[in-house]
């Protein structure tokens, strides 16, 4: 059963011993949730990780639970006491930019402290959000092994995984990238803002979506910014092949902006932000969630993070950084624009056969840029 669970994970299986566990370095180990009671029989049992743990690194490990979920919180009595879970984020989304600079330092603090020590990191599956934080502390204090953030996935995949599938979910592909840049780059993160002014759609042919659509705009606390009103996008009664996703969205065929021209918002944003979209007219007769997607506005308004946007997605396709433009718009005037294509957006990643939307459908944020002063800053040490 805790095979069929832990799925394609790599599962350490020596010296008496069957855990959902795996060694990413010598001194760091990326794991699935360390369950008591019933969970334990389908899960890593605590008791037996306990028992890892001390006979092959004694008292010299430190483990971080990532769970922000209450049910996943355990006494830490069992790795006598050597446990943090002040780095928790929710499942299936990426961590703050903060967090993750925290997470870094923090852990480097512990090996500092104790140059033989391991670090075990773990979520719920031991997969996603594990790998967001295994692959930027990679980066971030082996940057002699560890400075392409794509390779770093594709190793931490390797380590993990036995179909080399690791971190998938789009928008903590991109948080890992953002950080290997910011760190390649020797930025210091700093809080930036941008206006937002609205979302624009598009795509080339519609034989699927027969529905409204709107979206929300939220800040990392999950507090709701903006609400758009709903627009409706119909099947196109002409049937033509749907062209391959790209990122030249002002020469598609179909194009929504929300709001329209003569409902232009105008809302600061910084930081972390999260866009999700609704489809309006269901059969259940209620909104539901179609897909979402995480950006960080810092990446936007660095001078060389905005060359690397403008640039890199050509030279590297599996990247989910998205892609940074500007242009004149009629009815708009000019504007920058953020876009993901469909394998850059959370839960249209999967739509491997377009039945959810058209292949060529892309989402672009519209924003302004403002001077902006803040005395707030984090820096890589």
């Amino acid at each position: 059963m805790r095979k069929i669970v832990s799925k394609k994970k790599r599962r350490y299986q020596q010296d008496g011993f069957d855990l959902d566990l795996s060694y990413i370095r010598p001194n760091i180990i990326a794991m699935g949730y360390p369950a008591q009671s019933y969970e334990g029989v389908f899960r890593n049992n605590i008791c037996d990780v306990s028992r890892f743990l001390s006979s092959k690194h004694g008292d010299k490990f430190y483990v971080y639970n990532l769970c922000v979920e209450s049910e996943r919180q355990y006494d830490g009595s069992c790795f006598n006491n050597n446990v943090c879970a002040d780095f928790s984020f929710e499942d299936h989304n990426p961590p703050s930019m903060k967090m993750i600079l925290a997470f870094c330092q923090h852990v480097k603090t512990q090996l500092n402290l104790m140059t033989d020590r391991t670090i075990v990191i773990h979520c719920k599956a031991g997969k996603g959000r594990t790998g967001v934080m295994s692959c930027c502390f990679l980066l971030y204090y082996y940057r002699d092994e560890f400075n392409d953030p794509l390779q770093t996935l594709r190793f931490y995949a390797q380590q993990r995984t036995s179909n080399e599938k690791g971190v998938t979910i789009p928008s903590q592909r991109r948080y890992v990238e953002y950080f290997g840049h910011l760190l390649n780059n020797q930025l210091i993160y700093t809080l930036k803002q941008i206006v937002f002014t609205g979302l624009l759609i598009t795509y080339e042919q519609n034989q699927i979506l027969n529905s409204g659509i709107s979206y929300t705009l939220s800040s990392s606390n999950h507090r709701i910014q903006y609400q758009s009103f709903e627009i409706p996008l119909e099947r196109d009664t002409t049937i033509h092949q749907d062209s391959i996703a790209n990122y030249s969205v002002l020469n598609a065929t179909h194009k929504h902006f929300i709001p329209s021209s003569n409902q232009q918002c105008q809302i600061p944003l910084e930081e972390d932000i999260l866009i999700e979209i609704f489809l309006t007219k269901t059969k259940r007769g209620k909104p539901e969630k179609l897909c979402h997607f995480w950006f960080n506005t810092f990446f936007l308004v660095d001078p060389k993070m905005q060359f690397i946007l403008s640039n890199y997605n050509g030279k590297h396709p599996e990247s989910n950084l998205g892609v940074l433009n500007s242009c004149l718009i009629p009815e708009f005037g000019h504007k920058h624009l953020y876009t993901m294509i469909k394998k850059d957006i959370d839960g249209l990643h999967k739509d491997k056969f377009h039945r959810s939307v058209p292949a060529s459908f892309a989402v672009s944020v519209l924003f302004d840029y403002i001077p902006t002063v803040s005395s707030t800053s984090s820096q890589p040490d």
